[in-house]
């Protein structure tokens, strides 16, 4: 049984509270309180994210925040996570929610190297601020942030505990106040450099996530490689060598620093790394602001970009361009233009495609044929009233109808337009939803309230505050009177 379970510090780890919870409630064995707390009692706490936890463990956890904020505002999710494309960043956000083990394959958790162990760490003037302010240290997500060395709040270097992250650590909740010990002093940072590193990090950290942006880090920062040295304006290749060259000198007094080659730059601006740590440093580097790296945006593309990009991805996969001609329905010789436009000539000249090969697609048609199965799509998302209601997106009807990625944008006008005119705002879908919740609330013959809407639709209370103004576009008034109410409860 759960009882007493202790409300969570600003930035405070989720094991760390769990390890509060442990010390606190008189157990007085370790696996007595596993019992309690996990589905497995076996398991070992998972001191960056989360573990299976039992139902009395959950609703304790959730007490006061939703379970998004936990994994947003309490565990490492913003670190390994944020910088993920999009889909992927989606799957492991939703594991970490439904508590699913997967996250790790979907997460980019760099694994040890030469038998290094990571501990827990800690700022010893946060620590002495913690007791002072709480009356206890506890364990400090941006401590735990890999590359980061220096305190951002107080530039004294960080201390390794002896509370080891490792999956051959004995299963065990060892709170901070217990590992921390008050006879050291603070050692202070005289590295400039590593001190604007580590506030940048943790400012770039503590942000909201936005788990559905579309944009991706290596094309954020190539686009702002743009007005400086490293790009030109129109061009699209990039001064690679200076980058690396200048790069270097500018981090020479960053210690411990091993993103130093130019291989690695490369391969975050092809998305093919993702570490929190090297695109932070990429971004400083270019003059980015955290509030500009958090929220990523690049200009509006044309139609016409959109089909440039798609026959550049195409080539890079190592189609010709009589084939990709083919794939898109493009007359072959747009495709062959546009492509030498970025790639040159090839030095052997393609054959030109015979007249008995594939026809043309005849899009006004198929645009004609797939609009009725756009509208069916369309419904299917918007819910029947009995299911629970989708965001009406171009991705999400390409889903169900099992389209290619961006078919509809360049290619299917009418369907287009169609799914523009259901398109809504953010807070119009959650008053949508909460509608829904509080229908399926009332036919099941129980009391309306929050805490049941919550768990319904797994909505922060600050999205349900946002969303009322629009609740009656999708309720009654009598059942939106009653959702309204919910807050002065």
């Amino acid at each position: 049984m759960i009882a007493s379970f202790p409300t969570a510090y600003p930035d405070e780890l989720l094991y760390s509270q769990l390890a509060r919870y442990y010390t606190k409630s008189g157990y007085m064995a370790y696996s007595f309180a596993a019992e309690d707390l996990f589905v497995s009692k076996t398991v070992r706490p998972d001191m960056d994210f989360i573990n299976t936890y039992t139902p009395g463990a959950l609703q304790a956890i959730t007490r006061d925040i939703s379970m998004e904020e936990v994994i947003e505002k309490h565990t490492m999710f913003p670190c390994y996570g944020r910088f993920l494309p999009k889909e992927r960043r989606q799957k492991a956000f939703q594991s970490l929610i439904a508590m699913k083990g997967n996250y790790h394959n979907l997460l980019p958790i760099p694994q040890s190297k030469n038998g290094e162990v990571r501990c827990l760490r800690y700022c010893l003037a946060c620590a002495a601020n913690d007791r002072e302010q709480y009356g206890e240290a506890y364990w400090h997500r941006i401590h735990q942030i890999i590359g980061i060395h220096v305190c951002p709040v107080h530039q004294c270097y960080l201390m390794d505990s002896s509370v080891m992250i490792s999956g051959k650590a004995t299963p065990s909740l060892k709170t901070a106040e217990e590992m921390i010990t008050q006879s050291k002093s603070c050692v202070f940072a005289d590295n400039e450099i590593e001190s604007r590193v580590a506030a940048y990090m943790a400012e770039v950290f503590q942000a909201d996530v936005d788990v559905d942006s579309c944009v991706t880090v290596g094309e954020f920062l190539h686009f702002k490689m743009a007005y400086t040295k490293y790009r030109s304006v129109r061009g699209e290749q990039r001064n690679i060598a200076l980058f690396h060259k200048n790069f270097k000198e500018y981090y020479m007094a960053l210690s411990q620093n091993r993103f130093t080659e130019l291989w690695q730059i490369q391969k975050v601006l092809t998305n093919d790394r993702v570490n929190f740590y090297e695109i932070c440093l990429m971004a400083m580097f270019l003059g980015i602001t955290a509030e500009k790296l958090v929220h990523m945006e690049l200009p509006g593309k044309t139609q016409q970009q959109l089909f440039d990009e798609e026959i550049y991805r195409l080539h890079e996969q190592g189609l010709k361009y009589p084939a990709i001609a083919k794939a898109l329905g493009a007359p072959y010789v747009t495709v062959k233009a546009i492509g030498e436009r970025r790639y040159g000539t090839y030095r052997k000249t393609p054959k030109t495609p015979l007249k008995s090969g594939v026809k043309p697609r005849d899009w006004r048609q198929i645009d004609e044929d797939t609009l009725p199965l756009v509208k069916t799509a369309i419904r299917q998302l918007q819910g029947d009233g009995t299911t629970r209601p989708k965001k009406v997106t171009v991705f999400a009807v390409e889903k169900i109808l099992h389209l290619s990625s961006k078919k509809i944008s360049l290619h299917l006008p009418k369907c287009l337009a169609e799914i523009k005119r259901h398109e809504e705002l953010q807070e119009q879908y959650w008053a949508r939803e909460v509608a829904w919740a509080a229908r399926q609330i009332e036919d099941s013959g129980v009391t309306l309230t929050w805490r049941k809407i919550r768990d319904l639709t797994n909505m922060r209370r600050r999205d349900f505050e946002a969303c009322l103004p629009y609740v009656h576009n999708y309720a009654d008034s009598e059942l939106a009177g009653q959702i309204i109410h919910l807050l002065k409860i």
